[in-house]
């Protein structure tokens, strides 16, 4: 990972040590997106995440009878992509970017096995993954508690 790249991650891959950093180079490269582009679908094979450099992506569900409604919107410094860690290894959710992206792509399968040889950068990921998890929760609780208080409000 680049100096530019560095700037946007997650303290824990901060506190890396500099050959830990280099096994996720190894198996990550920057990735663009265009407006509209839709990353995955909900229920998709999830095989990769991403480390978002610049841009938003939206995170949508299908609600029957209501249609797409946005759980999330991520940006700069945020992890996209958690649905891999375990299976069914499906995406939870659609992903669309609602402005130009750039990311930082990182194969699932090849982070899972680096993780499970290093302890120290397994334990690195897997707080990555426990703190971006509950930070989904808390937003979509949010986003719920809103639905609902629109529902009451008509």
């Amino acid at each position: 990972m680049n100096d530019h790249t560095r700037e946007h991650c997650p303290r824990e891959i901060e506190d890396l040590a500099d050959d830990q950093r280099h096994e996720l180079a190894a198996i990550s490269h920057e990735v663009q997106f265009t407006q509209g582009t839709v990353l995955f679908h909900e229920s998709g094979h999830a095989d990769r995440c991403w480390l978002l450099q610049s841009g938003r992506i939206a995170l949508t569900t299908t609600i029957p009878g209501r249609g797409d409604e946005t759980v999330e919107t991520l940006s700069v410094g945020e992890v996209l992509g958690v649905s891999w860690f375990q299976p069914p290894r499906q995406w939870q959710w659609t992903a669309t970017a609602l402005t130009p992206v750039t990311a930082v792509e990182i194969d699932a399968t090849m982070l899972q096995a680096v993780a499970e040889s290093d302890p120290a950068l397994g334990r690195a990921v897997y707080s990555i993954l426990a703190d971006t998890l509950l930070h989904r929760m808390q937003a979509t609780r949010a986003r719920l508690l809103d639905v609902y208080a629109r529902e009451h409000v008509r």
